[in-house]
């Protein structure tokens, strides 16, 4: 037998034989032909429609020369495992009302022959009767049937079914597979040993009503009465149950324990993709190991520092590892245990590979915002526009910063007037020409900085055509013409500004030698004045500056302006780009650009005692000064001359921090909301299972890091089943989780046998042999894998972990 599945199962396990004329089926000829004697003939039937796993299942009674001898013909064709299994009618009282009657296959396990032999002793009496003990409907209670259960003693597989109404008016295969999966009210597997010894009730009722009937599609067989028409079914077709496992009982346990295991009709369970592994050839101790891989999951389980890491490495030809040392490791590792693998997966066959570190880093920058050329960077089409948000911030702080300077420079002025007293005094005219101070000045710095951003605008324009070439050809004639009447446009204004500027420059020429040419003849006449004179001119140049500190104070008192600190961002602050049923969402760092925010950059510049004073300086009258305003800010503080360019500097400063931020989501989180880091590790497994686009094998080192259980079972172990069933995956896990709860397909179990050489086993989960059954090296292997198994074998998780 393989150790791996390959291929679907397809599964009858309803098939009766003349033995049911004795209880249920009395007077139906065409049973009289369905013995040991004609067992060719029912062969030749299960090979035509290909069924590999069956069952002959009588109603309430159990042939078994017909059953040994049907089992002596495993392996003829198709057929792979014959079940020994009995259809019971057990009747189920509720609230009081009268019994129902329902039809329970019961599926035994066939390694114990010796029990077998006594199933028709347990079932019927010496006269081959059932041994009902509700005779007036001719079955057995739930109690009853339970205690033939306890006395045959075997592991029991239960497939409750019911007849649907109207079942013979369809003809079609599809519609008559889906009546019978409509038929199936519950599946449940019965240990044994437990209910032997009634640690565990067998509650009909409680089962069949939690039997989740619309999620599970299941046909139990045929339930054919004539083995020469089989299936026997009016229009001569039935959809079969095809089951993802090994042709054993254990299979079929793990297969009713688990829905995704279970299709109905012509199906696979695997992707076709040729980008797969078929097996792992490595060597040992000079012992070869030529490990079966299943085009579905394959989980690598062992000791600690056994080997696991290094062997995906070396399957990878180590191109994921960037530390050289770790590389060399490896070696020193595999000669110390004499290990050789011999496989090597193509670069062009892999989909992605995750070690730890990788797992870790990706969950990280999902969750920090960061790695803007992470794997899902292909997903974030539409961005935030982060420069129109920064611009936009940074000419609010300039305004908030120009209305706390135009109060400010008024009360400087105010002050400069407070230090000078002038007396009034009448003083003679002086008999010689007086020349004031001339102070006119001409300032270039607006004109100039008009003139930067302009050039800065057409070096913007010159860099866009360039940069995006492409969408100006895909635009047309009509972008290009737009692009061309801006660059005109622009050159026009820098003209009109360079020409302003020669009005400017020639103003200042002007002025340059009016002022020089006054100073030289101040100079010339004061050597001829006397001192009553100079006193004079004194004083009127002292009448002259205060006049001239009051017309300022006057200028500044009607330049002053409040800024209320309110404002609203240009643009969405988070834009998302749905992707099925996720959500990549851009947005800021910053989280919103509110007022609250602004707050939050002013505190980062001026220190907290002050700041309400700032703020209301901003939007109001105030009294403070450019000194009380130079020492309210952070860390160093600016001279008086460059007060408010380097607070300006600051504010952008903590503005030019602002970057976009990845995220991902999904409706039922919202945009807006953050998900957590745990959250992240299950949006990342699941966009992957959604990845289809690129084939190639998956291999991961330890998915379960940095995730709750709870989530990997509710969430991350989903996602692995549907990747499994577009791609390869390779995985190595220390959580029993992801290798039982997942059903992976195969498990890759690395031990040191009594000698201390590392030893291989592998299978599926249902995998056993005369050396090792799978599930108990998962028990061992695992830490915490026994109650995992244990709970693993109950219908659907109705006894969760």
């Amino acid at each position: 037998m393989e150790r791996i599945v390959t291929k679907p199962t397809r599964i009858d396990l309803h098939i009766h034989s003349a033995a049911s004329v004795v209880t249920k089926d009395k007077g139906k000829k065409e049973l009289s032909d369905c013995d040991k004697d004609h067992v060719n003939v029912l062969l030749r039937g299960l090979e035509a429609h290909g069924i590999n796993m069956c069952a002959i299942t009588d109603h309430d009674c159990f042939d078994k020369d017909l059953y040994f001898a049907l089992k002596e013909r495993e392996g003829d064709g198709y057929l792979n495992k014959v079940l020994p299994g009995i259809e019971f009618s057990v009747s189920i009282r509720a609230d009081g009302k009268k019994p129902t009657v329902v039809h329970i296959v019961a599926i035994f396990d066939d390694r114990h022959p010796d029990l077998i032999d006594g199933i028709a002793e347990v079932v019927c009496d010496e006269n081959g009767k059932p041994r009902y003990d509700d005779l007036n409907n001719g079955a057995f209670t739930e109690d009853g049937f339970a205690k033939v259960l306890r006395d045959i003693g075997l592991n029991a597989v239960l497939i409750g079914h019911e007849k649907s109404a109207g079942q013979e008016a369809k003809r079609d295969v599809s519609s008559l597979g889906a009546n019978c999966a409509s038929e199936v009210i519950l599946t449940e597997f019965v240990d044994a040993v437990e209910i032997l010894n009634k640690r565990r009730e067998l509650d009909i009722k409680r089962l069949i009503e939690t039997y989740p009937k619309d999620a599970v599609p299941f046909v139990v067989g045929s339930d054919c009465h004539d083995w020469a028409t089989y299936p026997g079914k009016e229009g001569g077709e039935i959809s079969f149950s095809s089951l993802k496992c090994l042709p054993t009982f254990e299979g079929l346990l793990m297969a009713i324990t688990d829905p995704s295991r279970i299709k109905v009709g012509d199906c696979s369970f695997f992707s076709a993709s040729s980008s797969k592994l078929d097996s792992l050839e490595l060597s040992i101790d000079g012992k070869c190991f030529d490990i079966p891989l299943s085009p579905g999951i394959n989980a690598i389980i062992g000791d600690n520092s056994i080997g696991k890491s290094m062997m995906i490495h070396r399957i990878t030809g180590c191109r994921h590892v960037g530390d050289s040392k770790l590389v060399d490791g490896y070696e020193a590792y595999c000669a110390k245990e004499g290990i050789s693998v011999d496989t090597l997966l193509p670069d062009a066959a892999e989909f992605k590979f995750d070690d730890q570190d990788s797992v870790r880093k990706t969950l990280e920058e999902l969750h920090s915002g960061q790695g803007q050329d992470d794997y899902f960077g292909k997903y974030f089409q539409s961005h935030v526009d982060v420069d129109s948000i920064k611009d936009s911030l940074k000419r609010f702080f300039d305004e908030c910063v120009v209305a706390l300077e135009s109060k400010a420079r008024f009360n400087d002025a105010l002050r400069r007037l407070d230090k000078h007293e002038v007396v009034l005094r009448d003083l003679p005219k002086s008999e010689m020409l007086t020349i004031s101070q001339y102070s006119k000045k001409i300032s270039f710095k607006d004109i100039d900085d008009l003139g930067s951003k302009l050039l800065s605008c057409r070096s913007d324009l010159v860099n866009a055509r360039a940069d995006y070439s492409r969408l100006f050809k895909e635009m047309g004639l009509e972008a290009a013409e737009a692009h061309a009447d801006a660059m005109e446009a622009l050159a026009r204004l820098l003209k009109l500004v360079e020409k302003h500027r020669l009005v400017y420059e020639r103003d200042d020429v002007k002025t340059r030698a009016v002022k020089g040419t006054a100073s030289e003849e101040r100079r010339v006449l004061s050597k001829r004045k006397t001192d009553e004179q100079k006193t004079i001119d004194d004083y009127s140049a002292t009448l002259d500056d205060v006049s001239g500190k009051i017309a300022d104070a006057v200028l500044l008192a009607a330049k002053r302006r409040d800024r209320k600190l309110e404002y609203a961002v240009p643009v969405d602050i988070r834009v998302p780009n749905p992707m099925g049923k996720f959500i990549f969402v851009s947005e800021l760092t910053s989280g919103k650009t509110d007022v609250d925010y602004c707050k939050a950059v002013f505190e980062e510049v001026f220190n907290k005692p002050k700041l309400s004073l700032l703020l209301n300086g901003i939007q109001s009258e105030t009294e403070l000064t450019t000194e009380e305003i130079a020492a309210a800010v952070t860390g160093e503080k600016p001279s008086m001359a460059t007060c408010y360019d380097q607070i300006r500097n600051k504010l952008h400063a903590v503005v030019d921090r602002v970057t976009e931020r990845r995220k991902i989501t999904n409706k039922s989180i919202g945009i807006d909301a953050e998900p957590s880091p745990g959250l992240y590790g299950t949006l990342y497994f699941d966009l992957l299972a959604e990845e289809d686009a690129k084939p190639g094998i998956y291999i991961i080192d330890q998915p379960e890091d940095q995730i709750s259980q709870v989530a990997i079972k509710e969430h991350v172990l989903g996602a692995f089943k549907r990747m499994s069933a577009n791609r390869q995956v390779l995985m190595i896990t220390h959580n029993p989780l992801f290798v039982v709860n997942l059903d992976v397909d195969n498990v890759i179990v690395l031990a040191r046998d009594k000698n201390g050489i590392i030893d291989v086993k592998s299978g599926a989960l249902e995998y056993e042999c005369d050396d090792y059954k799978v599930l108990d090296l998962v028990a061992k292997t695992v830490e915490g894998g026994a109650d995992v198994v244990k709970k693993r074998l109950k219908r659907y998780g109705s006894e969760g972990i």
